[in-house]
């Protein structure tokens, strides 16, 4: 059980300190056989220091690869994601250009039905308008059997007298007036149903071309929803292969962590004062002005050194801000807090409890790398980087518990641990004084530990 907790902390710890452990400044661990047959656990040499920096370095190299293998499983989850939700999205617009294409239908439906009631409506007209003309031309040819005259003109000349004459005249022109006006009548009725129906005609020839081109958008539609699905497919098969390399690297990792003796970092008896010959310019927990501050300014001038409180490890090393100003969000390179600048977060042990402390703003170049320190070494100097109108170290502490390093980082950081050790930021940090009667972890008031 202890072995297991002591390596699930190295785990934790060499995840967060990638690149804390020393090694040699010429690299001599490129030659891996010479190393692994001179490190073997069969000869003495195995616990040696070289050997201790040797496996500190494959650990750092593992932690690399873990590190690419699970950006790379990230990147691939994304990609899948997109493209299902593409193929998602293809398909619901293709479902919606059904409804579309049902209603054009049925337009196209009722305007072929009207269309062809027209084309009946003309038919039946020019039938008529036939008839007519057969019957004028019937009773022309019953006149003509029996006069040896255009039967209009025997008509005439068969009058009695004038009045007789006009009388039949008028009869004549009366009739052939009627059929004439049945006729135009009969026409201008055929007339206006050609042309309904050839407005009716264009619009169904529209109807079908929107019709057509729905369809062909909707089946383009769903051969891109198949394609992103094959495409997720893909991506899946590169995933599984992504994450059993991943497993094959973790198990490596874990391999290479059990040949090292990882020992607990003894507890200091209690503080000392990280910066020496300052004065406190802005305490806890807020700002003369009402805005909120976690932490104590120490103020003092640019190189004034700064020195571990405890003994204990750096977890946090960022490095590369320049001189700062207000509202600079400059958190250097390393994985730094925002707005901190050039800073180091650190756990510490003393009097038998675990405690974090954070140093931020200090001078450029000046950060210790990550790794274990003792209570007095040198950690930095003072400076005035990231949000800061002037030189001062800025700290923050934070109460983790009780027991030893190993634990805590077993205990705390394996529950995603955070550069503020899991206890926010703003307003809601209020919520986790330690002098509100908040258990671990919670804020303390580093002027109550460090003086000033």
């Amino acid at each position: 059980m202890k072995l297991r907790r002591i390596l699930t902390a190295l785990l934790v710890i060499t995840t967060l300190f990638a690149g804390s452990f020393p090694v040699y400044a010429d690299e001599p661990y490129t030659n891996t056989e010479y190393w692994e047959e001179y490190c073997d656990f069969s000869n003495g040499n195995a616990t040696s220091q070289q050997c201790r920096e040797y496996r500190y370095n494959k650990l750092k190299d593992s932690n690399a690869r873990i590190q690419e293998l699970e950006e790379a499983t990230a990147n691939i989850s994304s990609n899948i994601d997109e493209a299902l939700a593409r193929a998602r999205d293809f398909e619901s617009q293709a479902a919606q250009f059904e409804s579309e294409i049902a209603t054009l239908a049925a337009q196209i439906g009722e305007l072929t039905d009207r269309i062809n009631e027209l084309m009946e409506q003309i038919e039946a007209n020019q039938a008529l308008v036939s008839a007519l003309n057969e019957r004028v031309l019937t009773r022309m040819r019953n006149s003509q059997a029996t006069m040896h005259f255009n039967p209009f003109l025997d008509l005439i000349l068969g009058s009695k007298d004038l009045a007789d004459l006009n009388r039949r005249s008028y009869g004549i022109q009366a009739i052939m007036a009627k059929d004439k006006e049945d006729r135009d009548e009969l026409l201008d009725v055929i007339q206006k149903l050609e042309k309904d129906e050839q407005e009716l005609d264009e619009k169904k020839t529209e109807l079908d071309e929107k019709k057509i081109d729905l369809e062909t958008q909707q089946a383009e539609y769903y051969e891109l929803e198949k394609y992103y699905q094959a495409v997720a497919a893909e991506w899946e098969v590169q995933l599984e292969a992504a994450m059993n390399a991943l497993e094959d690297e973790k198990r490596n990792y874990q391999s290479i962590a059990a040949e090292i003796d990882l020992s607990g970092i003894p507890s200091s008896e209690g503080f000392i004062s990280p910066v020496i010959g300052s004065w406190i310019s802005a305490g806890v927990w807020h700002y003369p002005s009402g805005g909120v501050h976690l932490g104590v300014d120490y103020a003092v001038g640019i190189g004034t050194n700064l020195y571990a409180p405890a003994n204990g490890v750096i977890i946090v090393s960022s490095d590369g801000c320049g001189y700062g100003y207000l509202g600079n969000s400059c958190s250097g390179n390393g994985g730094g807090v925002a707005y901190g600048g050039n800073q180091v977060i650190m756990m510490v042990a003393a009097g038998g409890n675990i405690y974090g402390v954070s140093f931020f703003h200090m001078l450029a170049g000046t950060p210790r790398g990550t790794g274990t320190v003792t209570q007095g070494e040198y950690i930095g100097q003072v400076g005035s980087s990231g949000n800061s109108t002037g030189p001062h170290c800025h700290i923050e502490l934070y109460y983790l518990g009780e027991g030893d390093i190993v634990d805590l980082q077993t205990d705390y950081l394996l529950r995603s641990y955070s550069s503020s050790f899991n206890c926010g930021w703003g307003s809601y940090a209020l919520n986790r004084l330690c002098e509100n009667g908040v258990g671990a972890p919670c804020r303390l008031n580093p002027a109550a530990y460090f003086g000033g």
